[in-house]
């Protein structure tokens, strides 16, 4: 579970919808792995996470795609490792 001490949920929602917004290439995977773990862990719903991102429901569920294939990506280069 979510604990928060300095800020609201809303606040960090907003955090990590700017960071998102702002990052590239790793980041952006690290960061769409952790939207969606925290959605599966149940600290956000998937309506909280579009709303932050101000998404209808068909353009969240686009996105959602694109983050877990980028979760996908991410657990398998996290995994690799040398020869």
């Amino acid at each position: 579970m979510l604990v928060l001490k300095h800020q609201t949920k809303a606040e960090l929602a907003a955090r990590i919808r700017a960071a998102y917004k702002d990052s590239s290439r790793e980041r952006t995977a690290k960061i769409a792995t952790f939207i969606l773990n925290h959605i599966d862990a149940g600290d956000f719903t998937e309506t909280e996470v579009r709303n932050v991102f101000g998404l209808s429901a068909g353009q969240w569920n686009t996105l959602k795609t694109k983050m877990e294939n980028l979760r996908t990506a991410y657990f398998s280069v996290d995994a690799a490792g040398g020869e």
